[in-house]
């Protein structure tokens, strides 16, 4: 299936899941997470904030955040950019008014996306953005968290800028 159908198809299926589905489905998926073991092992995790019915992660964030870990969100900065900055609950603001890059390891990326297939292929929203990350952090262990409504059982197309997932 190429990206665009995929990502068509699910988007229109993720936006008609419930609000209690969501929020029953988001807490089973935080419980799985929690076994998983680079997640238990991770020292600095970047994960984001939910929008647009994806799998919530106010209960993951707050979870890092409250076990003395580093939690850092993405950043998008222009079209082709996204960097990694550290919530601290208390924002360092550079000269410029934009909060601080953040310049340490990352050891786990909880990855959003738009559609998954069984073979560990993501489709985001098209930038980019998360491929070009990756590149950043290639030791980063990339999580991705998901309804299952959002997995496609046929292979997704995909090119040489695409990189897959670690963990679905």
């Amino acid at each position: 299936m190429n990206k665009k159908d995929a990502r068509n198809l699910i988007k229109e299926r993720r936006m008609n899941l419930s609000k209690e589905y969501i929020d029953v489905a988001s807490d089973k998926i935080f419980e799985k997470l929690l076994q998983n073991k680079d997640f238990k092992n991770a020292k600095a995790i970047m994960s984001y904030m939910d929008f647009k019915n994806e799998v919530k992660t106010d209960k993951i964030n707050d979870f890092i955040k409250n076990s003395g870990r580093i939690l850092v969100l993405p950043k998008v900065i222009d079209k082709e950019t996204m960097i990694a900055i550290e919530d601290k609950n208390q924002y360092i603001i550079s000269p410029f008014g934009n909060k601080e890059e953040y310049g340490g390891n990352i050891d786990v990326i909880i990855t959003p996306g738009v559609a998954f297939d069984r073979n560990k292929n993501r489709v985001g929203f098209g930038r980019g953005y998360y491929d070009r990350f990756f590149l950043k952090y290639p030791n980063a262990k990339k999580i991705a968290i998901a309804f299952e409504e959002q997995i496609i059982d046929e292979d997704i197309e995909t090119d040489k800028y695409d990189k897959k997932v670690d963990i679905l």
